[in-house]
């Protein structure tokens, strides 16, 4: 089982109503909502850094949506 810490967090009025929504939809909690997009967020960062090192002059829009498509469908 992964080790959790509480965390007490400021949100705007806006996120919080989408956090809320986003948990309502998938019958799950709102911190599962909250860790989902931090997930998000560095499989994100995770994809900006290796397309910097791989170096994306010459990588087009239907390339990165090719990548993307790929990567959505593991």
């Amino acid at each position: 089982m992964a080790t959790v810490e509480k965390l007490s967090v400021s949100l705007g009025a806006e996120e919080i109503s989408w956090v809320r929504k986003k948990a309502e939809e998938s019958a799950s909690s709102v911190s599962a909502v909250l860790n989902e997009a931090v997930r998000q967020q560095q499989r994100l960062e995770a994809m900006d850094r290796l397309l910097e090192e791989l170096g994306t002059d010459d990588i087009t829009p239907e390339d990165i949506a090719a990548m993307l498509a790929e990567w959505r469908s593991e």
